[in-house]
């Protein structure tokens, strides 16, 4: 749990104000905690697996300005990063209501396989699906 607040916290900095993120964790564990009633790191481990794309399309430009899509299997640091980072991209979102209450419910959202981050990373898979016959030249 320590490595993955960590996480969080570094995606949440803006503007190098590390105590507005840790303020934004806290109230985001608590309301969790009360809206549940149980253990909330299952939900967050869970809710961040299912927004994590295992592959991700990588563009190399070839001679005369030629670009070709590669799909790229992840390592689970850079699955988990990105998985996070689609979360709290997707929380910003909405302007109604304060950051955390947004952050909470894309992370119930995700976890029940519901949320908009979870659909990108479905979409993700997809054009990684299509681009599988450039797979074997990996020359980068």
């Amino acid at each position: 749990m320590k490595n993955l607040k960590n996480q969080i916290l570094k995606l949440l900095l803006v503007q190098g104000k590390k105590r507005t993120s840790e303020k934004i964790v806290f109230l985001f564990i608590k309301s969790l905690q009360k809206k549940l009633k149980k253990n909330p790191i299952l939900l967050i481990k869970s809710a961040f697996i299912n927004s994590s794309p295992l592959t991700q399309i990588k563009k190399i430009r070839r001679k005369r300005r030629q670009t070709k899509e590669f799909p790229i299997i992840l390592k689970k640091n850079l699955r988990i990063n990105l998985g996070i980072k689609s979360i709290i991209h997707h929380s910003k979102d909405d302007l109604s209501n304060p950051f955390f209450y947004k952050f909470l419910t894309a992370v119930i959202n995700s976890s029940k396989y519901q949320s908009t981050s979870v659909f990108k990373k479905e979409l993700i898979h997809e054009n990684s699906f299509i681009k599988k016959k450039y797979s074997n030249y990996r020359w980068f």
